[in-house]
């Protein structure tokens, strides 16, 4: 019987046949999945996905599998090993134990702030390019304030206090203080502030962000991070050379690619949710293979996704480094290139911003090497 205390060492199982580990995954996987719609209530599930109520039996039903799934943990993968004062108190034992790391160890909980700050700065550098229209927005924005203030001042005719889309060279290149003080104001601060309130007064709106940025995030990866993982690095596969068979361990990357599989078909549910809330109307022909796009393109990005958090987890062994990872990614989004269309504000910086998106993915392929 696996150990209960959890200060108990673990010595984790080793050379596990690759169809049971593969036969676990799917099985966690699939219950993860299938709870929310065997302990939630039809009622509930009927109510849109963003309803309060919704939220809070999906929030309650995971994190209950997510405590599940950690709690069956030692009890499949740890082995009997004897506790460090009992090894050294007993006489008989002429050679000390190899003492192995408590069970809660190999699934990542451990306390590495300087690295899981590490973590979060490689993912933020590949939203470099965000970061700079978010900045240019401000800046283009206190542009107009700094050249309306001027047209204003010199009494111009009503029409041209506004400027034309197409003469961006008429606007200041270097905007006063008060413009840029007041522009970030006006897009940032405000929103912010109002984004705070919001989620202090709206109980819609903060139960939203709960999931999208807290609940959700810390039940995914520990479900199919670190309980995952660590079955696979310890698992093995039977290759056949020269007639003879040979046991060989799954590799870090091997591993890193086969857990996201898993991670990316649990999403694939939400195909089914789109269909049920479409009236059965609009349940054409065109509009299935618009959410067949939809739900594809979701399952590439989770699933590289997931290959980028799995390798993290498994060169770094942080659980709350790869979650706080993960609600960059949530809150962050993918890349807005709205930019691109003539109709953008910063449509005359397409280029800039172009060449920094890429030079933030360069940034970021050289920071696994860190």
């Amino acid at each position: 019987m696996a150990p209960l205390n959890p200060q108990q060492h673990c010595h984790h199982l080793h050379n596990i046949p690759i169809s049971q580990t593969l036969l676990y995954c799917l099985t966690l996987s699939s219950f993860f999945v299938l709870s929310l719609y065997v302990f939630v209530p039809s009622s509930v599930r009927r109510l849109p996905r963003d309803h309060v109520l919704h939220i809070k039996w999906r929030a309650g039903v995971i994190l209950g599998v997510m405590i599940t799934a950690v709690g069956v943990y030692p009890w499949l993968f740890c082995q009997h090993t004897l506790d460090d004062a009992d090894a050294f108190s007993d006489s008989t034992v002429v050679n000390p134990p190899i003492l192995f790391p408590p069970w809660y160890k190999y699934l990542g909980f451990s306390w590495q702030p300087l690295q899981d700050l590490q973590i979060a700065l490689h993912v933020l550098i590949l939203y470099l390019g965000s970061f700079t229209c978010t900045w240019l927005k401000i800046y283009h924005h206190a542009r107009i304030l700094h050249w309306e203030k001027e047209r204003a001042d010199k009494k111009n005719d009503e029409s041209s206090r506004f400027p034309p889309n197409s003469k961006r060279q008429q606007l200041p290149i270097i905007p006063k203080p008060k413009y840029l003080r007041s522009s970030l104001n006006y897009t940032w601060i405000q929103p912010t502030i109002q984004s705070f309130q919001s989620f202090h007064d709206d109980e819609d709106h903060r139960w939203t962000n709960l999931r999208n940025l807290g609940i959700a995030p810390l039940a995914e990866e520990v479900v199919f991070r670190a309980c995952l993982l660590p079955p696979l690095l310890a698992s093995r596969t039977n290759n056949s050379r020269n007639g003879s068979l040979s046991l060989s361990k799954l590799s870090p990357t091997q591993a890193s690619w086969i857990a996201p599989l898993f991670f990316g078909v649990a999403h694939l549910h939400h195909f089914y949710e789109k269909c049920r809330q479409l009236p059965p109307k609009k349940r054409s022909k065109k509009v299935l293979c618009q959410l067949v796009l939809v739900v594809t393109v979701q399952w590439t990005y989770t699933t590289l996704f997931g290959a980028y958090v799995s390798h993290v987890f498994v060169r770094t062994g942080s659980l709350s480094g790869v979650t706080l990872a993960h609600v960059i990614c949530n809150y962050m989004g993918l890349p807005d290139i709205s930019f691109v269309h003539p109709t953008s504000n910063l449509y005359g910086y397409r280029w800039f911003v172009t060449i920094v998106y890429f030079f933030g993915i360069g940034l970021f392929a050289l920071g696994f090497d860190s």
